[in-house]
């Protein structure tokens, strides 16, 4: 096959020509409705999802977000309690579809959008 490998907009190949997750109206949602009570106003453990500023800034265990590559962002592995405490803290956890919308914004660029 000598076609050229379908490219989302968000220039990752493969895809399916759709548009990449939006950071705004999809994923800053999640951050605010799930992550709120620690991760907002009181920082807990230095990360902020407040804004996406905020959340590419990381926390005290560094980044959380690795553009491009969800399945070594610390967000994502400790959204499906890869590490310990799981998160969000005492209510883990958080319905897979949406760790999945998460992972495939980070896989896409984690683009401010």
């Amino acid at each position: 096959d000598t076609s050229d490998p379908v490219v989302d907009d968000c220039g990752v190949t493969d895809g399916d020509n759709s548009s990449c997750v939006n950071y705004s109206t999809e994923i800053q949602p999640i951050f605010t409705n799930n992550c709120g009570n620690c991760h907002l106003g009181n920082s807990s453990g230095g990360l902020n999802l407040s804004t996406f500023t905020n959340a590419m800034n990381g926390g005290n265990s560094g980044d959380v977000v690795i553009q491009g590559n969800s399945s070594e962002s610390l967000i994502i592995l400790k959204l499906r309690d890869s590490h310990n405490p799981a998160m969000p803290y005492g209510n883990c956890c958080i319905e897979s579809s949406l760790i999945n919308l998460i992972a495939t914004w980070i896989d896409e660029g984690a683009l401010d959008n």
